[in-house]
C-alpha cells in the first residue's frame, strides 16, 4: 500500500516531467507550434508562388527599337505577300496596260533626241566592293548595298565594317575600297521587286534610247560633297 501511495505521489504531485509524462498543456502547445510552423511554411510558399506568377505576368518593357523592328517586319511581310498574291493571280485579271513609251511613239511619233542623264537619290544607288578585308573573300565586285542584301545575314559585322567610313578622313578606311555600281543597273532596282528607275528606263528604250544616249550618274551616297568631288 505504501508503495502505491509513493508512486501516486511521484506521478501526480511531483512535476510531470520527472515521471516521463507530459501534461496536456505541453502537448497542446507543441502541437500549436507545429501547426504555426506549417502555416508559416504554407504562407511563405504561397507568397513565393505569387511573386513568380507576378514576374511572369508582368509585361516586358517595349522599347523604341522593338517598335521599329516590328514596323519594318510588318511592312516587309505585307510587301512580299502582296507581291506573291499579284504573281499568283491569273493573267486575265491583271492585264498590263499599254506602256507610255509605246503610246507616245505611236500617237505622237516621239523618238530619242537629246541624251538623258538619270541621277539616283540617296541610298538608292548600289555599292560594290573592289578591295576589302580577309572576311570579304568572294565579294569582289559584288554588291554590298542594293540587290538581295544577303551579305547582311551571312556576315553582318564584315558588311558593316566595309560600309563604314573613316572617322577622320570621311573616306574608306585603309585597305577597303567600296565604289558605286556603274551603268544603268546602279539604280534600276533597289531590291528584288522594288524598282526605282527600271520603269522609266524601259519606257525610254521604247522610243529609241539606249546606253549610248542614256546614262546613270551613279555616285557613292555615303561621301560628303567635297569627298565625292575628290573621288571623281
Amino acid at each position: 500500500m505504501a508503495s502505491i501511495l509513493r508512486f501516486r505521489k511521484l506521478c501526480y504531485v511531483e512535476p510531470a516531467v520527472k515521471c516521463g509524462f507530459e501534461s496536456f498543456d505541453d502537448k497542446s502547445s507543441k502541437i500549436n507550434q507545429k501547426l504555426d510552423k506549417k502555416e508559416e511554411d504554407v504562407i511563405s510558399a504561397t507568397n513565393f508562388g505569387l511573386e513568380i506568377n507576378k514576374k511572369r505576368k508582368q509585361p516586358k518593357e517595349w522599347r523604341c527599337l522593338d517598335s521599329c523592328c516590328w514596323m519594318i517586319g510588318c511592312l516587309c511581310t505585307t510587301w512580299w505577300l502582296l507581291l506573291l498574291l499579284y504573281h499568283c493571280l491569273p493573267v486575265s485579271l491583271h492585264q498590263v496596260p499599254e506602256s507610255p513609251g509605246i503610246r507616245l511613239k505611236r500617237e505622237e511619233g516621239l523618238s530619242a533626241l537629246h541624251p538623258v542623264v538619270l541621277v539616283p537619290g540617296i541610298v538608292t544607288g548600289g555599292l560594290e566592293l573592289w578591295e576589302g578585308r580577309p572576311c570579304s573573300d568572294g565579294l569582289f565586285r559584288k554588291r554590298l548595298w542594293g540587290g538581295s542584301f544577303t551579305e547582311i545575314l551571312k556576315r553582318p559585322l564584315c558588311w558593316l565594317e566595309h560600309l563604314s567610313l573613316h572617322n577622320e578622313t570621311g573616306l574608306d578606311p585603309p585597305g577597303i575600297r567600296v565604289r558605286a555600281v556603274p551603268g544603268l543597273v546602279a539604280a534600276d532596282y533597289f531590291a528584288p521587286g522594288y524598282f526605282v528607275w527600271a520603269v522609266l528606263i524601259e519606257n525610254l528604250a521604247k522610243i529609241g534610247y539606249e546606253e549610248k544616249n542614256l546614262h546613270m550618274a551613279a555616285y557613292d551616297w555615303r561621301l560628303s560633297f567635297q569627298n565625292t568631288e575628290r573621288e571623281t
